[in-house]
């Protein structure tokens, strides 16, 4: 399980630099499609993937009825937790909203795929 763990933040980590090079592309050459806040949007959600994956191989290990609540409760969490950001900023910052809410959904579907990538691994391992 440590192993699995070991390479899936591997994997993170190279997925997140290929995010950061792409934010960075489109900030640079397309500038009104993206929040100036990606990097700390891309680290956030890169942050919550991180300690959801952790808890949910370190569940596994346990009851398969442990793993599904601690499944539900993550994923719920995590998007109330996202939900919330955007609201926040959306009440701070109203003319930046629509794209800041737009990047976070973008990053949260593609870490979302990953996540689940690996969490198949982990039901077939």
């Amino acid at each position: 399980m440590k192993e699995l763990l070991n390479r899936f933040i591997r994997s993170l980590t190279i997925f997140t630099a290929v995010m950061a090079a792409t934010g960075f592309a489109v900030s640079f050459f397309a500038a009104g499609f993206i929040t100036k806040y990606w990097p700390l949007v891309l680290l956030l959600v890169a942050g919550i993937t991180l300690i959801i994956v952790a808890l949910l191989f370190n569940a596994s290990e346990k009851k398969l009825s442990r793993f599904s609540n601690t499944f539900m409760i993550a994923s719920m969490l995590k998007i109330l937790l996202l939900l919330i950001v955007i609201s926040g900023y959306a009440f701070t910052n109203q003319a930046d909203a629509i794209r800041f809410s737009v990047t976070i959904l973008i990053y949260y579907m593609l870490y979302l795929g990953l996540e689940i990538y690996w969490l198949l691994k982990l039901q077939r391992g």
